[in-house]
């Protein structure tokens, strides 16, 4: 017999089970005759464990009922606006696990460590294993439950902390004195990963223009010049590709085109772990200040050069509301595309959209299915692998905004052809397997509706 359906009911605190403002929510919509069929389960947003692995894996369980949130069938967040950085996290764990949920308002509100953190895990990108429980004895009951969860020296820091304040590496008896001696403040916790220094990188406009790499005193486990710690400038010529790219794509992640991305080698793995994506972070002040000044400028120049630049190459072309591409890179001859410029971001239909592990490392994994408006090469299917991909937020036809993998690939239109960001979707339902939005029509085509099918040859292959 299969289990009934499970909603979730979400507040912030916990109260009585039969204030309307907890439990007895539910309770007036069953006895109204709501939820029939369904196992009803209320919880505060301040009893949720927030639990990431350095795997890649994730959870948020209600450390009160011991039930996880990715067990449930619907989660409606009845009031969290007391609590964005809490609603955030769960709100990015339940899209990235599928679960359904409203409002889908509460996904972009935090911009904490802690719900940066969701955000970067939901986008493949590893982050040291932490755990975050607002109540402070919720969490130190759950620690103490689960021994084995972090090392037996960890980081404790504030979600809303900067330069290394409120930051401490401690034992479980030390995060008790730290939380009473700090009762206002949210912490999460951390494992202490080993290392010799971390790098802060600075990515400008979505590339990596800068890096220092700090290193501690050894006198604290900071690497923060503000905690005594040293810097280094190294040319982003002489950086590891993949930490660049790592930074790049936690900047993405959180949808950050200006941030201080810090990122730590593990000692004894080599693995690179993002531990923070700062907003902004500093330019201006902080250390190597000019050559930091100099790289945030060049990024600068180079998006409002390229504003003009790109609309005066070349004579704007005019399609129609219907146009053929191709996309070479994807083994796609030629491909029917619809031109929206009430959209602004572009989408090809793909299928059995996945993440693969591929060298220990998640690769982005799909199908491109030949149809009657998709050639493809040798009519064959096309099986495709990126390692580099993002996620990004995309408004759907029917108005809600969704989260999309996303891929950087070419694209060619009347014999133009030029870089292109795809989101990934299943457009099975749509009469056109490839949408243009308006990003990639500015400055290069002008749409005219009155060109449309009849002025084309062969639309079906």
């Amino acid at each position: 017999m299969s289990k009934a359906p499970l909603v979730v009911f979400v507040f912030p605190v916990e109260r009585a089970a039969t204030s309307t403002r907890y439990g007895g929510f539910a309770k007036r919509l069953q006895k109204a005759g709501g939820l029939k069929g369904c196992e009803p389960l209320t919880v505060a947003l301040e009893n949720l464990a927030f639990i990431m692995h350095e795997n890649g894996e994730a959870d948020v369980v209600d450390v009160v009922s011991g039930v996880s949130m990715r067990q449930a069938s619907f989660v409606y967040f009845k009031s969290w606006e007391a609590m964005p950085e809490e609603a955030s996290a769960l709100a990015n764990f339940l899209h990235f696990s599928g679960v359904p949920f409203a409002d889908t308002a509460s996904l972009g509100m935090g911009v904490s460590k802690l719900a940066t953190a969701f955000k970067l895990w939901g986008s493949g990108v590893k982050t040291p294993q932490s755990l975050f429980v607002r109540r402070a004895d919720r969490l130190v009951e759950f620690l103490e439950r689960n021994p084995d969860l972090l090392s037996v020296k960890f980081i404790v820091k504030d979600i809303h902390g900067a330069k290394g304040k409120l930051n401490f590496l401690t034992d479980l008896t030390g995060l008790k004195e730290i939380l009473e001696e700090h009762p206002d403040v949210q912490f999460i916790c951390q494992r202490f990963v080993q290392n010799q220094g971390d790098y802060r990188i600075g990515v400008y406009m979505g590339k990596s223009s800068f890096v220092i790499k700090r290193t501690g005193s050894g006198d604290s486990h900071l690497n923060n010049v503000s905690a005594g710690g040293t810097a280094e400038y190294i040319p982003t010529a002489d950086v590891p590709r993949k930490l660049l790219r790592l930074a790049e794509r936690a900047a993405r992640a959180v949808e950050l085109q200006v941030a201080g991305v810090d990122v730590i080698v593990d000692r004894e793995s080599e693995v690179p772990l993002i531990l923070e994506v700062n907003q902004g972070s500093q330019i201006v002040t902080g250390a190597y200040t000019d050559e930091n000044i100099a790289a945030f400028n060049d990024a600068f120049s180079a998006v409002i050069k390229g504003r003009y630049a790109r609309a005066s190459k070349k004579p704007t072309h005019v399609i129609g509301r219907r146009t053929i591409a191709s996309l070479p890179e994807l083994g796609v001859e030629r491909i029917v595309a619809k031109t929206d410029t009430g959209a602004y971001s572009s989408t090809i239909h793909a299928e059995n959209i996945r993440l693969e592990k591929q060298e220990g490392i998640d690769v982005l994994a799909f199908e491109v299915i030949p149809s009657k408006h998709l050639k493809t090469k040798d009519d064959a299917v096309q099986t495709l692998f990126f390692k580099e991909y993002f996620v990004q937020k995309v408004r759907s036809s029917n108005g809600l905004m969704q989260l999309r993998y996303s891929i950087k690939t070419k694209l060619t239109i009347e014999g133009r052809t030029f870089p292109a960001v795809l989101t990934l979707s299943n457009r099975s339902a749509m009469g056109y397997p490839l949408l243009i939005g308006r990003k990639l029509l500015r400055s290069r085509f002008l749409v005219n509706v009155e060109l449309n099918e009849e002025h084309q040859t062969a639309w079906n292959y």
